[in-house]
């Protein structure tokens, strides 16, 4: 099925305070939207241990010349958008079922919204791949705290040793998961070729892809302005944390590893990625992204 997209444009009608981040409370309305239709259903997705079939953004606020992600609060009498990206068919209907009515009522942490208008778009893989070209060079702005899931066991398979340094055995670092915030391009391409892989209709060789990516075929060129990191708490009275980072990356194909095919793949899969998100709670508005090709391939 195409990638649905809904854009939900609200006023705020009183001032509104977040825990740490709008995007939990912008997840939160999506799974209390499902479960005006089908609450079975809402329940079974929120407690799933497979990939997620949805993404979210936060709470952007609307300003003249500008969009603002709102973390910790807005004012009152502001006008504000959400998205949500659905990666299957079935929530995507529940969704638009619930949103149809029109005295539709939303509610963000705890103050109720008035809704001023709601769109609807999709997008074929096809067209991510038919119209991609051949990047040499580009940049990600990474808009909203993003994170990569990483196991260290990826990093001992590399070892020629069963142990680790420093007498770490296999199943001991098994069980380990690190939270990795920084814009590793191996990380950041392996998190959206699963998203394809899980959803997609046009799949590609996504093995033959992932290690020419390991190999480095793509680099960091560089942190224009730096990069940022940001604690953020899902709960008040929890100590669970996310930390993710922010900025703008600029990346490069070197020469010497190009191959056009993946150049091609590599554009098309971080446009598909600006409508899902990257990397971990994807579903709370972490990872969004803005991808900017800026050289192109030229045959000799």
């Amino acid at each position: 099925m195409p990638i649905t997209l809904i854009h939900i444009k609200f006023q705020v009608n009183k001032p509104i305070v977040f825990q740490s981040f709008s995007g939990f409370s912008t997840r939160g309305l999506l799974y209390e939207l499902l479960r005006r239709v089908d609450a079975e259903y809402a329940e079974k997705l929120h407690f799933s241990k497979r990939l997620s079939p949805f993404s979210v953004s936060p709470i952007i606020k609307l300003e003249p010349n500008m969009r603002r992600i709102i973390y910790k609060s807005v004012s009152e009498a502001s006008i504000c958008i959400t998205r949500f990206t659905f990666l299957e068919e079935k929530p995507a209907k529940i969704i638009l079922n619930s949103i149809i009515d029109e005295n539709l009522k939303i509610t963000l942490s705890n103050v109720e919204v008035t809704p001023i208008e709601i769109s609807v778009s999709q997008h074929e893989y096809s067209n991510f791949l038919e119209d991609s070209k051949p990047i040499e060079k580009f940049t990600v702005d990474f808009i909203t705290p993003t994170y990569f899931r990483f196991s260290p066991l990826l990093a001992s398979t590399m070892l020629p040793s069963r142990r680790l340094a420093g007498g770490l055995s296999q199943k001991r670092i098994a069980k380990a998961r690190r939270f990795h915030p920084l814009p590793n391009p191996i990380l950041l391409m392996r998190s959206i070729v699963r998203l394809w892989r899980t959803f997609s209709d046009k799949p590609f060789n996504y093995i033959d892809y992932l290690s020419w990516v390991s190999a480095m075929g793509i680099s960091i060129a560089g942190f224009p302005k730096g990069i940022k990191t940001k604690r953020l708490y899902e709960h008040k009275t929890t100590r669970k944390f996310v930390v993710g980072f922010t900025g703008q990356v600029n990346y490069s194909i070197p020469e010497d590893l190009y191959m056009k095919k993946w150049a091609k793949i590599t554009d098309a899969l971080l446009k598909f990625a600006e409508y899902t998100n990257v990397g971990g709670n994807r579903t709370a508005g972490f990872g969004m992204i803005h991808y900017k090709p800026k050289e192109y391939y030229r045959e000799s």
